[in-house]
């Protein structure tokens, strides 16, 4: 049955939903490494990473690297400048979701990165639902039914 479905993966071309790009993430991410974009407005609201591939998140956060070896990380990234103004930022100290964060620099500009480390899951659910809970805290929005764009990024890890 597990051969049947990996082919069925293998051979389907887009996920049609949510879930099924979560799915296809978390499928893809023991091959290669890929990140997980969620888009709305021209804005990434946030991104996923599997551990697999990218050590540098256990120096960055000194994380137990046995525990998350195969986890994933949730994160997004605020401009530092006018923070204290910064809509998310607001609504992230608002709240009683915790993140991690990191403070950086991207090119010639300041940024803060928040993240949330997973353990490793083959549940698309469970980690949409980590995914969720981030975006329903930090992007508030008054519709019912927000749109928002997925999309797989795969990176080549070969230097």
């Amino acid at each position: 049955m597990a051969f049947w479905k990996n082919l069925n993966f293998t051979l389907k071309r887009k996920p049609n939903n949510p879930t099924e790009f979560v799915q296809r993430f978390i499928h893809d991410c023991k091959k290669s490494r890929v990140q997980l974009e969620i888009i709305r407005e021209d804005q990434v609201l946030l991104q996923v990473d599997s551990l697999r591939y990218t050590p540098s998140w256990f120096k960055i956060f000194k994380i137990d690297q046995e525990e998350f070896k195969n986890g994933y990380a949730i994160f997004f990234i605020i401009d530092q400048e006018e923070l204290e103004k910064n809509r998310k930022y607001i609504e992230l100290k608002k709240s009683d979701l915790e993140l991690l964060e990191h403070d950086e620099m991207f090119e010639n500009t300041p940024i803060k990165t928040f993240v949330k480390f997973i353990k490793q899951t083959n549940d698309p659910i469970k980690l949409g639902l980590e995914m969720k809970n981030i975006i329903n805290v930090i992007f508030k929005t008054n519709e019912k039914d927000p749109q928002a764009l997925f999309n797989l990024r795969y990176l080549d890890v070969r230097g």
